[in-house]
């Protein structure tokens, strides 16, 4: 299908959003999904990557069904449709990035994933877009299962 050197936008490849530990294949089998990835680097990545003026590093692109279950993604995990991503970005905190996204983009679903009261540069943003974007805003702390409605900054 695609060539792991596929530029999906200006700054971004297909390899960097398929990049996977698991050892498992990791190649979107449709042209919906490497459709979906390019409107979620076009539409997040690039210009979050514009604002800070530094690279962002990707954590979790898109993800073949193997792969998603091999790392215990939800099974309606967007990864799988290539429309979410999990990164941040160096030297920022990851709070702050997930507010300037709440507070400037259009997105499907926003969460501070594995945040560490205290430690600005714990977790990750795990963003996505959609058709329908419904632009929620969720904060999961590490250590526990519970979303909390929002971006805060400690469980209340």
């Amino acid at each position: 299908m695609a060539s792991n050197t596929d530029r999906l936008s200006k700054h971004f490849i297909l390899r960097e959003m398929t990049t996977t530990s698991s050892g498992l294949l990791n190649q979107p089998a449709s042209p919906q999904v490497l459709d979906n990835l390019r409107s979620l680097c076009s539409q997040i990545l690039e210009p979050v990557r514009a604002h800070y003026e530094r690279p962002v590093i990707i954590h979790s692109g898109y993800r073949s069904p193997d792969v998603n279950k091999a790392v215990g993604g939800s099974s309606a995990s967007q990864h799988v449709k290539g429309e979410a991503v999990d990164f941040h970005v160096s030297g920022h905190s990851v709070y702050d990035l997930a507010m300037w996204i709440s507070n400037t983009l259009d997105y499907d679903q926003l969460i501070l994933e594995n945040f560490l009261p205290g430690i600005p540069t714990s977790g990750w943003v795990h963003c996505s877009f959609a058709r329908n974007n419904r632009g929620q805003d969720l904060t999961k702390f590490k250590g526990s299962k519970m979303y909390h409605p929002g971006i805060i900054l400690k469980p209340e």
